[in-house]
């Protein structure tokens, strides 16, 4: 009997614990934009909260070192990276959608990346390159490009036929499920009792279980990713035909702008899946190789995407190009 008592009594106080941590961690939708309503604790002026991973926090380091605007960088964990620190209490004050990025401006945050690119480009000073050209018609076709390569923190698979962005899920899910293999299981299962998306902790956890090979040999998971690496074959055919037809290195022809950061880290999600290899194997790729090295030349990406890798990811990505070189399995799986 005494057992049973204990027994109820953890019972009880892991429940009470979990209702209290559940209420800490409550989460809600963030509109887009600055919120001078909400004040933060902050140290410098900008301040931004990111992931070395996240694909939407590159562009933003991206879009600050290229503006050159000083900031304090402000590490967030997601699951993949080592733990879900997006939904913890104190980031959740922070931002409570649990989203990465986040610019904090004076204790006002910004939220959404394409809306910090857009707040950032608009408060550099005087001397700061332009990255969004001065003529309409020119800066309505960079919006197109930026949305082309934009990733929907609402529906991020959802149009994968007109937009890149939507393909990176499903091509990032090989790196997401050999990543995961460095992540201790009790971190993920902190996603199954406190993340609003239950399928993000279920995928993580069937992967930590299952490994790759098993993954991929699951239908809904392998048309998935079909679908993502053929679409995307478009979009670089498309990409290309555009480079082609301008004068300059860059999208918009001589100018570097906000479209170039969008699409550099479309580039490096590619690259450091394998896709970008696979893509160059298939087709004279020439001019997108051509820019893609124009990019990691410059300065702003070695402090903003080199200089903040994360070592997991490293290895994930090296041990992602070796199954998929030594195991015909997998590489037919991936690539067939």
């Amino acid at each position: 009997m005494s057992v049973l008592y204990v027994f109820l009594a953890a019972l009880a106080l892991f429940g009470v614990w979990f209702l209290i941590e559940k209420r800490r961690r409550k989460s809600h939708p963030m509109p887009g934009g600055l919120k001078e309503d909400v004040t933060l604790p902050h140290e410098q002026e900008f301040e931004l909260y990111g992931n070395s991973f996240s694909h939407c926090s590159r562009k933003t380091r991206i879009v600050m070192a290229e503006l050159g605007i000083p900031y304090k960088h402000r590490p967030i964990d997601l699951i993949e990276t080592g733990k879900y620190e997006t939904i913890s209490p104190h980031y959740l004050k922070v931002n409570p959608a649990g989203i990465l990025p986040t610019l904090v401006h004076n204790g006002h945050p910004v939220y959404e990346s394409d809306d910090i690119m857009a707040y950032a480009a608009s408060h550099a000073g005087h001397n700061a390159p332009r990255l969004v050209p001065d003529d309409p018609a020119q800066a309505a076709e960079m919006e197109a490009w930026i949305k082309r390569a934009t990733i929907s923190s609402d529906d991020p698979l959802g149009g994968i036929e007109k937009f890149a962005g939507s393909c990176i899920p499903g091509l990032t899910m090989p790196l997401f499920v050999t990543s995961i293999r460095y992540i201790p299981l009790h971190r993920i299962l902190v996603g199954l009792l406190f993340h609003p998306d239950k399928m993000r902790p279920v995928f993580f956890t069937m992967s930590k279980l299952r490994g790759l090979e098993n993954m991929l040999h699951m239908p809904r998971l392998h048309k998935m990713i079909g679908k993502s690496r053929d679409s995307m074959a478009t979009h670089l055919d498309e990409l290309q035909s555009h480079l082609e037809s301008h004068d300059g290195p860059w999208i918009m022809g001589a100018q570097y702008t906000l479209a170039d950061v969008s699409w550099s880290c479309i580039f490096l999600r590619l690259d450091e899946t394998g896709w970008l290899d696979h893509y160059f194997a298939q087709k004279d790729f020439g001019r997108l190789k051509a820019y893609y090295d124009a990019v990691k030349s410059r300065p702003s990406w070695q402090s903003a995407i080199v200089d903040k890798s994360h070592p997991i990811i490293d290895k994930a990505s090296e041990d992602l190009r070796r199954l998929a070189t030594d195991d015909a399995v997998i590489r037919g799986l991936l690539y067939a």
